[in-house]
Parts: C-alpha cells; sequence; structure tokens
C-alpha cells in the first residue's frame, strides 16, 4: 500500500483534497467514490508534496503543454459533476500552479462576459491551438462538453507520451556524440600538447597521422578563444533564426532527406495526421475545417500539406490528393480510401494511427539498440587512433635515442 494525494469533489460540488492509502491510484478512485467523492486527480505522496513545494521555485515557468493536458481532464471531470463552466474554471484555478490559474480566471472573465468557450480559448493560441478550439466549437454546440473534453485529454496524453519517446530516442545518440566531441577536444587540446612538448625536445617533426593529430592539436590551442566565440555566436544565430517559419521549413526538409531519420519522421507525421484527423471527425468537426487545422501539424508545411488543402477545397479527394504530394505511405493511403469510401473515415484514421504507432515505437527501439553500440564503437576508434599515432611517435624517438 502507498500514500496518494488526491483532488475531489464532494457530493457538494466543493473541492477538497487529503491524502489516502492504495494499492494504485484506481482503488483510489474506488475508494473515493465509496466516499461520495468524485475524484479529479492523483498523485503518489511524494510527488505531490515535491510539486506542492515546486511552485515556489517554478513559480515563472511558462504553462506546460502536459499541464494544459491536465486541465482538460480534471474540467470534463468537474463538469460532468453538475458544476457550470465558470464555476469550474474558478475551482480549478484556486488548485493551479500561478501561470495556469491566471489563464483559468481570464477564461472565466471572458465567459462571464458573454463569450463562449471556444472563442474564450482562442485569447490564448499558444496554449490551445486551432484543433482544440474547432472541436470545443462543435462539443458546445452539441452539449457534450465534459465527454469531448475527456476525449481530447487521452488523446494528447498518447501523442505527448509518443513524442516524448521519440525526444529520448533522439537524445541518446545525440547526447553521445556530444560526449565523443568533449572527449576528442579534451584530448587534442590538453594531453597531446604534453607528448607534442617531449617531440619537439628531441627536434622530432613526426608525419602522416601523428603529423596531423599534432598540427589540428596546435590550431585549437592557439584559436581556442577565437573559435569558442565562433561557436557560441554560431549557436545563438542558429537559435534565432529557426524561430522563423522558413528557416525551420528549410531545416525539417534537410533532415528529412537523412537515412536514419527520414523513416522515423515520415511515420511520426503519418501517426499525428491519422490521429488528429480522427479525433476530429470524430467529435463532429467537418473534414473541410479539419484540414484547416491540421496544417498546423508539425511536419506538415515540409510535407506539403498545403497543396492536399488547396485539391480538396479545389473538389478533390482527401486520400488523392495525399497521395498526390506523397504526404502518406501507400499503406495507409490504401486504408484512409477504404474509410473515404466507406464513410467510416474517423474510424479507420484511428485504427491507422495506432497501426502505425506501433511501427514507429518498433523503429524507435531497433534505433537506439544500434546507434548507441555504434556510437561508443566509434568513440573507441577514434580515440584509439589519436592514442596509438601519438605512441607510435614516441617509439620512434625512443629507437631513435637508443
Amino acid at each position: 500500500m502507498a500514500t496518494f494525494s488526491y483532488k475531489a469533489l464532494d457530493s457538494n460540488g466543493r473541492f477538497v483534497v487529503g491524502e489516502i492509502e492504495a494499492a494504485d491510484p484506481r482503488d483510489v478512485s474506488r475508494q473515493l467514490e465509496k466516499l461520495g467523492y468524485v475524484a479529479l486527480d492523483a498523485a503518489a505522496g511524494r510527488r505531490a508534496s515535491s510539486e506542492k513545494a515546486g511552485r515556489w521555485l517554478a513559480w515563472s515557468r511558462p504553462v506546460g503543454r502536459r499541464e494544459v493536458t491536465v486541465f482538460l481532464r480534471e474540467l470534463s471531470l468537474v463538469l460532468r459533476a453538475g458544476l457550470p463552466l465558470d464555476e469550474a474554471l474558478l475551482l480549478l484555478a484556486g488548485e493551479e500552479r500561478r501561470g495556469l490559474a491566471a489563464v483559468l480566471r481570464d477564461l472565466r472573465s471572458a465567459i462571464s462576459a458573454g463569450s463562449n468557450f471556444a472563442d474564450a480559448l482562442q485569447r490564448h493560441p499558444r496554449l490551445f491551438g486551432s484543433d482544440l478550439v474547432a472541436i470545443v466549437r462543435v462539443a458546445e454546440a452539441a452539449g457534450n462538453l465534459d465527454v469531448v473534453l475527456e476525449a481530447v485529454g487521452q488523446e494528447r496524453s498518447r501523442t505527448e507520451q509518443l513524442l516524448d519517446k521519440i525526444a529520448n530516442s533522439l537524445r541518446y545518440p545525440a547526447v553521445l556524440l556530444l560526449i565523443a566531441l568533449l572527449v576528442l577536444v579534451f584530448f587534442l587540446v590538453v594531453v597531446v600538447p604534453q607528448f607534442a612538448a617531449v617531440l619537439r625536445d628531441f627536434g622530432q617533426q613526426p608525419g602522416g597521422v601523428a603529423g596531423l593529430v599534432l598540427a589540428l592539436s596546435g590550431f585549437l590551442v592557439a584559436s581556442g578563444d577565437v573559435l569558442a566565440g565562433a561557436v557560441a555566436v554560431l549557436m545563438a544565430a542558429s537559435l534565432i533564426a529557426l524561430r522563423r517559419p522558413g528557416v525551420r521549413l528549410f531545416a525539417l526538409r534537410q533532415l528529412g532527406r537523412l537515412p536514419g531519420l527520414r523513416g522515423v519522421l515520415e511515420l511520426r507525421r503519418t501517426v499525428l495526421f491519422c490521429s488528429s484527423l480522427a479525433t476530429l471527425l470524430g467529435n463532429g468537426v467537418p473534414l473541410a475545417s479539419a484540414l484547416k487545422v491540421l496544417v498546423d501539424l508539425p511536419g506538415a508545411a515540409a510535407g506539403g500539406f498545403d497543396q492536399v488543402v488547396a485539391a480538396v477545397r479545389g473538389g478533390s479527394r482527401l486520400v488523392d490528393a495525399l497521395g498526390r504530394v506523397g504526404y502518406l505511405p501507400p499503406l495507409a493511403l490504401k486504408m484512409l480510401r477504404v474509410g473515404e469510401e466507406s464513410g467510416e473515415l474517423a474510424v479507420v484514421a484511428r485504427r491507422t494511427a495506432e497501426f502505425y504507432e506501433t511501427k514507429l515505437t518498433d523503429r524507435l527501439d531497433r534505433m537506439a539498440g544500434v546507434v548507441g553500440p555504434a556510437a561508443i564503437v566509434v568513440i573507441a576508434g577514434v580515440v584509439g587512433l589519436l592514442i596509438v599515432s601519438i605512441l607510435s611517435a614516441l617509439l620512434d624517438v625512443n629507437q631513435l635515442v637508443s
């Protein structure tokens, strides 16, 4: 049994917090239901206490995507308990971190002034994207906002887990390459000059690999400050340039041509497109409006999705337009064609997303299993080559002396 910190609503709609011993979060929900509470959230006691203490230290941290996802699911539960939307927002604002709490109070103010929830969300486009606004607008018209918010929250959680897995898989080889570069620089700047001094004392000028290593080491030592400044300026300029949409589009297209990343990016784009399409269509958003939203998906511009939108507006079928620009793999197009012809495009898109999500997970696992050992072998090979070249030059000197 573990101790969990929970948030819940009592029978009068009041917000309550506390701790309870349970086997897992599902057990927490069952025990709270027996007490007449509606469970909103449950977390392990240590984690909850650390988050509460961290609020004072991280008060200026911007609101993240994961926080928005948790808010959507909590709002769904509160609305399902029978609270009006404005009261639900006020209730949740009292328990959220300062940044998100301010956003929720602004949403409540907009709703109190006569705006609907979708228009209020548009006041914060960085947190609530056009896809969420479109879904909420349809849900408000249909009167099932609580159900739709729960579905959107679940879908966002799945997407976040997938993106985290992709980031972790790419982060591992990137860290290994950075470590290899730092080890190489340390060897050339600190270790090699010690041997170079010995060789100079004996008046030797090694050639071949040893001479190249010594020359590179001397250049780095003599121009280290200039090179460090140039690298810093280049990194800062790159970060500034990547804020421009055109530069990001160019960078994505170049990354998509790399042999190792091309397949991963294509699978990721397929999963995001199919899952987003299924969510939008499944919650009543018309296809034309859904396509306008999907233009903002990561990688959409690099894949030429704007041409797809233009073709559909001109009367072309969605699958035909996707096939002409090669936006999706052939198998995905065949599956979506079946859904389009049968009138079950949302259902088929969901199944397609699940199929390609499995393929993407397998690809990432294989890539991580290959890249890690390969990077270690390359690092060991480069460092070993440098050491052997220097030791060979020292052995030559030793033979001359003897």
